[in-house]
């Protein structure tokens, strides 16, 4: 898809910018210049947009990773100063009828189709934290967390409510499914 930056050139008309420096691992690297009333978010698709990588992580030279929503004064970015771009590796996941995409370790994912099956997962979106894996039955997902958690959405009868075995859903290392059901492998 294609990047819509006109807004930021719209808004850097009579505003100061910032011009701020982002390498890849590589060495490859590119100055570029934002207003300086941005969000880190504008910069991320900027930078995106520059290396031509769909999905980037911002992060400070000592290694803080910045929030997208979070303006640049707020996290401290000033003019000249150098930031790292981290490509993150996108893994989608599907049932029958959804599809969820998402970054591994990354905050937060992308549901959509039907949503009886697994396509809107808007209530426990700030659940969403370093998604490790996730997995799809023919009509729901479960989604394994940094920490070990699981999560899972969509229809009840494939899987989609998982309350009444919550409490043993602690340390999962890995999810199979099958049509109509998970099981977690436990660490």
């Amino acid at each position: 898809s294609i990047l819509d930056t006109s807004n930021l050139v719209t808004a850097a008309m009579g505003q100061q910018m910032l011009q701020v420096c982002i390498a890849l691992p590589s060495g490859r690297n590119e100055n570029l210049s934002v207003p300086k009333s941005s969000k880190v978010g504008d910069l991320k698709v900027l930078a995106q947009k520059a290396f031509g990588q769909g999905f980037v992580k911002l992060v400070t030279v000592e290694g803080q990773v910045l929030t997208p929503s979070k303006s640049l004064d707020a996290v401290g970015i000033q003019d000249g100063d150098n930031l790292v771009a981290i490509a993150q590796q996108t893994k989608l996941a599907t049932t029958g009828e959804a599809f969820a995409l998402w970054c591994c370790g990354g905050h937060g994912l992308v549901t959509w189709g039907s949503a009886n099956s697994g396509g809107n997962s808007s209530s426990a979106q700030e659940k969403f934290i370093r998604v490790r894996e996730i997995q799809g039955t023919g009509a729901a997902f479960a989604a394994i967390l940094a920490d070990g958690a699981v999560l899972t959405w969509g229809r009840g009868l494939y899987g989609g409510d998982s309350s009444k075995v919550q409490g043993q859903l602690r340390n999962v290392q890995q999810i199979q499914a099958t049509n109509g059901a998970f099981a977690a492998i436990l660490a």
